[in-house]
């Protein structure tokens, strides 16, 4: 008796589940690709492949060649895929909202956890671990720091600020306001570094600063969408995490998760970090103790 030869695993027929397969596979503006079709399955299910490449100011072939490269035989099989998983779920949040009131509640509970685990596995399976290191090492070594964000952004911009305060001089965050960035950002050098933070509907403000810090030639990092979409001047890094929701508001969960590992890495960058954050721990039991 022969041993017949063991039958090829099936390939993925899930949208999300050919993404994963092909991830370590796919070229960085590929990757990019790949974010912004979790994030924006309804363009890639109803948009020609020549408006989606002007859309993502890409090729179009870039965006046809993403679609083999990901176990599709073109670009109009992937389309399919993208609006049948988009009617899905949409489908699926009219669901939660006519169900069972009893119900209703636990569901969307689980949905919502289950998309956040979602965001969380994708923004580190193709996080940049590179400029995430590069950064860190600029926010250690820089000798001043200035870290904004507009709207949205500037809660998470706040954060990232008064933590790296803790663990070193020299920082400082921009208010959230229109305009009042120019005060602290007109004689910055090449020596010092920017950390913005900027999501969905990126202010014209934020492009604008980027500009002239490029010209300036202040090193830049942003922490970002998932979305290719976003124009930053080249040599800006960009650190990006997923923020799609079971809803209409984005989800911030993976975002602070690429924050706090931003902020580990640069505490074990920063000579001396770890026993300033102690010092600043004790200052905080001191002025909170009764009496």
């Amino acid at each position: 008796m022969t041993d017949e030869p063991a039958a090829p695993a099936p390939a993925p027929a899930d949208l999300l589940e050919r993404l994963d397969a092909a991830a370590d596979q796919l070229t960085p503006q590929e990757r990019r690709l790949a974010a912004h079709l979790v994030e924006q399955l309804e363009r890639w299910g109803f948009l020609s492949s020549t408006e989606l490449a002007n859309d993502l100011g890409v090729h179009r072939s870039t965006v046809v060649r993403f679609a083999q490269n990901i176990g599709y035989k073109g670009y109009p099989e992937l389309q399919e895929a993208a609006r049948a998983a988009y009617l899905r779920s949409v489908s699926a949040r009219r669901d939660l909202v006519l169900s069972d009131p009893d119900a209703s509640e636990s569901d969307t509970v689980q949905a919502v956890y289950q998309r956040e685990v979602q965001n969380l596995q994708r923004s580190y399976r193709h996080l940049d671990l590179s400029a995430l290191e590069a950064t860190a090492q600029s926010l250690a070594s820089a000798r001043r720091v200035v870290v904004f964000g507009r709207r949205f952004s500037h809660p998470i911009a706040l954060h990232l600020a008064l933590v790296l305060r803790t663990m070193r001089d020299g920082v400082e965050v921009a208010p959230p306001s229109s305009g009042t960035s120019v005060d602290l950002l007109f004689d910055l050098t090449p020596a010092d570094f920017v950390l913005a933070v900027s999501l969905r509907r990126h202010s014209p403000e934020v492009q604008r600063t980027l500009r002239y810090l490029a010209t300036a030639g202040v090193p830049v990092s942003m922490l970002t969408d998932a979305s290719p979409g976003n124009n930053v001047p080249q040599g800006t890094r960009v650190l990006r995490a997923h923020v799609g929701s079971t809803g209409v508001l984005d989800s911030y969960t993976a975002l602070v998760s690429v924050s706090h590992a931003l902020l580990t890495l640069t505490e074990a960058a920063l000579p001396g970090a770890s026993a300033r954050l102690g010092q600043a721990e004790r200052a905080w039991e001191h002025f909170n103790r009764d009496g």
